[in-house]
């Protein structure tokens, strides 16, 4: 069978010439560079939208940083000798941290921020070294000497458990415990940086216990000595006239005698809790100064 090819034409507008094409007809037979979109549209309104973080206004309550120029301590990295003070007191009734739809006692939460701390810091100059004192429910008790083992810090860390809490605490007893184990630097010559210095990062967790202190000669020695840093970080229940918070936020800030701590409150807030633990990473003869309101 013989295929045969049948021409197709095309007819034509007839109308073409006297309707001319559109705009849009036009535009596709043109370059694209030459193409333009002239349709009428709205005006776009764009509004500023004020950011409304709370946890961010909750911060600059209390951490409000300064340069310090006015010290003339070295700016030098040198090792730290960093005691944690680990709370183990809870309160009665306390209000868990809530993370992830999971709930976490308020030392277990603790204990997560310190391991994070821990890891970071001993990364950061591997010199650094670590001693462990716990507070029990009226006294002190130093349970690890300064070591940079990070595995046996670790297990000392997981083995402190709650206890019960009373209605004062003493203070005095921790500092017996510093001023019987630490030796601080020369401090003959200021010019020149010291081998090491020693802080000392008091994680308070109570909400109804005052703490109390004395001071004698020796531990205003200590508290007034260049090289010696009392920072704190405190986890507290909501502040409520029930709760002692603001008293115990006064007198943990009154630790500070030269200006150059750290002071942290946290409620039961995971990421705030964190946050401030990362603060505590600065070096004290580098970070700057902390100016604190009046609570």
């Amino acid at each position: 069978m013989t295929e045969h090819i049948i021409p197709i034409i095309m007819e034509q507008d007839n109308n073409e010439e006297n309707n001319p094409p559109s705009d849009s007809e036009q535009k596709i037979s043109k370059p694209m560079e030459e193409l333009s979109i002239k349709q009428n549209k709205p005006v776009i309104q764009v509004k500023t939208v004020p950011k409304t973080n709370v946890h961010a206004e909750y911060l600059k309550e209390f951490d409000i940083f300064e340069e310090r120029g006015e010290y003339s301590l070295p700016n030098e990295n040198v090792p730290e000798k960093i005691i944690l003070v680990i709370d183990r007191a809870q309160d009665e009734n306390f209000t868990p941290f809530v993370t992830n739809n999971c709930t976490f006692t308020p030392l277990s939460m603790l204990k997560r921020a310190i391991h994070v701390f821990l890891k970071l810091k001993h990364t950061i100059n591997k010199y650094n070294e670590f001693a462990i004192v716990v507070l029990n429910e009226n006294n002190a008790k130093w349970i690890l000497n300064f070591t940079s083992d990070m595995r046996k810090l670790r297990d000392a860390i997981n083995r402190i458990t709650e206890c019960e809490v009373e209605d004062t605490f003493n203070l005095n007893s921790l500092f017996d415990e510093l001023v019987n184990n630490i030796t601080m630097p020369d401090t003959i010559k200021s010019e020149i940086p010291p081998s090491y210095i020693v802080r000392t990062v008091i994680f308070y967790g109570r909400s109804y216990t005052i703490p109390e202190i004395e001071l004698d000669e020796k531990l205003e020695n200590l508290l007034e000595n260049p090289y010696f840093t009392c920072d704190v970080l405190m986890t507290h229940e909501p502040v409520d006239p029930s709760n002692h918070c603001n008293r115990i936020f006064t007198a943990l800030q009154n630790l500070d005698k030269k200006g150059l701590a750290y002071f942290f409150p946290v409620c039961r807030d995971s990421r705030r809790l964190h946050n401030c633990a990362g603060k505590l990473l600065a070096h004290p003869l580098q970070r700057p100064v902390q100016k604190l309101q009046k609570i």
